[in-house]
């Protein structure tokens, strides 16, 4: 285990749960553990008639988590973009080649 690594107890719906990390990661750690936490508890509280069990929770968590993070990535994504860049730069380059051609003769 490298030097910078060290273990962490963090506390997710109620369980206790020894984490290895990074001591410059910690913070994102106890801010994740606090998020998931969070999020069960809200959705107990929005659906306490359901009396769902804590599983039921996590995955309603889980999938709220993993959405979120595929909009993310949806957004970083900018290969369409530069697609379309290149396709136009192509598009022009064909264009400005036909009015030199035209131009020539």
């Amino acid at each position: 285990m490298p030097d910078d690594e060290f273990r962490i107890q963090l506390r997710v719906a109620k369980k206790v749960y020894p984490v290895f990390c990074k001591r410059s990661e910690e913070g994102l750690y106890r801010k994740a553990a606090k998020a998931v936490d969070d999020k069960i508890n809200q959705y107990n509280s929005r659906f306490p008639e359901a009396k769902l069990e804590l599983e039921d929770y996590l995955v309603m968590t889980a999938m709220h988590i993993s959405l979120e993070n595929l909009k993310i990535k949806q957004q970083e994504d900018t290969s369409p973009v530069f697609e379309r860049i290149v396709l136009l730069d192509k598009e022009l380059n064909d264009y400005l080649q036909s009015v030199i051609s035209i131009n020539l003769n």
